[in-house]
């Protein structure tokens, strides 16, 4: 090559946009069946978001879910976040944050899956983009709030349903 730099740089350029980086939920190529139901069951949650449909989010989660270290007005793991909180109050927390926002986008980034006969382990880096009406001279960029998530799964009667989901 005649100029590695200019190769190399390329690379740099791509690595740092995140475009060659670590999977996310959305690009995942599951290995099998279990794989690809897991996937989509965790996809309900940005979906559902995008969408601001609270029925496709908790399609994702069983009735006796744990949601650990989840602040219900910031939706994010914080000193002041309570030790768990129900799938009822998980709903009204999402409920909340739709009213009370103008626009709202979540991704799933650092995705890993791990599966043990009908339990599964999956985690990742959650982004959500948060746009809130603003006043004149305050910024229009959106708010960008990171959580990495652990979520565990089982497999029951209903399908994969997410068991536990912890903010870290």
């Amino acid at each position: 090559m005649r100029y590695p730099w200019i190769a190399l740089g390329v690379c740099l350029v791509v690595l740092a946009s995140g475009c060659g980086g670590a999977p996310k939920l959305m690009a995942y190529q599951p290995k099998n069946q279990d794989e690809a139901v897991i996937a989509a069951q965790l996809l309900k949650i940005p979906n559902g978001i995008k969408a601001r449909s609270l029925d496709l989010i908790m399609q994702a989660y069983a009735e006796d879910v744990y949601i650990g270290n989840f602040h219900k007005y910031l939706g994010v793991a914080s000193p002041g976040a309570p030790r768990s909180i129900s799938k009822l109050e998980l709903r009204d927390a999402y409920f909340q944050l739709f009213r009370a926002v103008k626009e709202l986008d979540m991704d799933v980034r650092d995705f890993r899956l791990t599966i043990s006969g009908d339990r599964a382990v999956a985690e990742g880096r959650t982004e959500l983009s948060i746009k809130v009406e603003r006043s004149r001279g305050e910024s229009k960029r959106p708010d960008l709030i990171l959580n990495d998530v652990l979520w565990r799964l089982k497999r029951g009667p209903a399908g994969w349903r997410i068991q536990e989901e912890i903010f870290q």
